[in-house]
C-alpha cells in the first residue's frame, strides 16, 4: 500500500539539504513506529520518495512525499504519529492512500507556484511594476547562460570555455506583483517544474533584473513554495486529490 503526503518545511529547517530531510524522515518512520517496507539485500532502504527537492534556504507549504506500508495504518494515525517525533519547522498536513500502480510523484509534476519576496533599492509606482513585469512577459526569448560542465576524474568542473544557452521563457506561465509595501514586492509566480523542465524563481529573479531597470536588491530575496501541481484532464490540480 502506498500513502502520498504533504508537508511543510518551515523557520530554522529551510536551511538544511534534502539529502538531511530524506534522513529525517528515515529516523522519524523508526521513531514513529510506522510500518514502512525496506528494499531487500544487505542493505535495506525504506521505500519513499519524495516529489522534487527543495533548494536550501526555501520555505515550502507543499512538499510531497510517498511511502510504501507493508500494513494499513489510518491516516490520521499516520500524520498524528509523525508529527509528534518530526523537528520543529517539517509538519505532515495531510495524507491520503494512492493506488500502488499510480505514477511516481516525479512523474506527474509539471508546475510550481511560489511566493517570492524581493527588495528595491528605490520605491515605483505599483502600476509601473506592473508595466514592467508586463513587458518583461511580452519577450519572446529570455536567455539564460549557463557554463557547461565538464567530467574530470571523478568529479566534474566548469569548463569556462562552453556556454550553454537556455530560453527559459517558455518555463514561465504566470508572473504577477501579490502585493507591495514601499519597496518590498512580493511576486506570485507559476513556473515549470519536473521531467520537462525545471525553472528556479531566483534565476527568474535575477533575469527580470536585468531585462528591466528595477533594481532588485538580489541577496535579500526570500521564497516560498506554495503548491506543486500536476495536469489533469486539461487542468493543473495538487498533487494529492480533494
Amino acid at each position: 500500500m502506498k500513502l502520498r503526503s504533504r508537508f511543510s518545511k518551515k523557520g530554522d529547517l529551510i536551511f538544511i539539504s534534502h539529502l538531511d530531510v530524506v534522513r529525517l524522515f528515515e529516523r522519524a518512520m523508526r521513531r514513529g513506529k510506522i510500518p514502512i517496507s525496506y528494499t531487500q539485500g544487505f542493505n535495506p532502504h525504506p521505500i519513499m520518495a519524495f516529489a522534487t527537492a527543495l533548494g536550501v534556504g526555501v520555505e515550502s507549504e507543499a512538499e510531497y512525499i510517498d511511502i510504501q506500508v507493508d500494513e494499513k495504518i489510518e491516516t490520521d494515525e499516520f500524520i498524528s504519529r509523525l508529527n509528534a517525533v518530526m523537528p520543529g519547522g517539517l509538519k505532515i498536513l495531510m495524507s491520503q492512500y494512492i493506488d500502488s500502480s499510480e505514477d511516481s510523484l516525479m512523474a506527474i509534476l509539471r508546475r510550481s507556484i511560489y511566493l517570492v519576496k524581493i527588495n528595491l533599492e528605490k520605491t515605483f509606482d505599483e502600476e509601473a511594476i506592473k508595466e514592467k513585469i508586463n513587458h518583461f512577459l511580452t519577450l519572446e526569448e529570455i536567455i539564460e547562460v549557463k557554463e557547461k560542465k565538464k567530467k574530470k576524474g571523478k568529479g566534474f568542473r566548469r569548463d569556462k570555455n562552453k556556454v550553454q544557452e537556455t530560453n527559459i521563457r517558455p518555463l514561465i506561465h504566470d508572473l504577477s506583483l501579490f502585493s507591495m509595501n514601499g519597496q518590498e514586492l512580493i511576486l506570485k509566480m507559476n513556473l515549470t517544474t519536473g521531467s520537462s523542465g525545471n525553472l528556479k524563481p531566483e534565476v527568474l529573479v535575477r533575469k527580470l533584473a536585468e531585462e528591466t531597470d528595477l533594481p532588485i536588491i538580489l541577496d535579500t530575496v526570500r521564497i516560498n513554495r506554495l503548491e506543486l501541481l500536476k495536469e489533469k484532464d486539461g487542468q493543473y490540480v495538487t498533487l494529492i486529490e480533494g
